[in-house]
């Protein structure tokens, strides 16, 4: 699984809406991308991450993306959903 750099992720506004209202930091939310408890690949090429921090279960759906001129393993994440429960 990738590793994604905090200038390789995109939030797109209205999950950055979201992350706002939720008080979810960005420091949170790159360790549910780059460390997550779970991690799973839709059919509809987007991918899911959880992770419990703290008492929150964070939830992020993201798309991977490839710059045209990248270095190997080179990859940008698209959050389009950042969300939560209590765990």
């Amino acid at each position: 699984m990738p590793t994604f750099a905090k200038d390789h992720v995109i939030i797109l506004p209205h999950a950055e809406d979201y992350r706002d209202s939720y008080t979810i930091s960005l420091a949170e939310v790159l360790a549910t991308l780059n460390e997550p408890e779970l991690h799973e690949g839709l059919s509809n090429e987007r991918y899911t991450a959880e992770k419990t921090i703290r008492k929150r279960r964070i939830y992020l759906y993201y798309y991977q993306t490839v710059p045209l001129q990248a270095q190997p393993h080179e990859r940008y994440a698209i959050i389009d959903f950042v969300g939560f429960s209590d765990a």
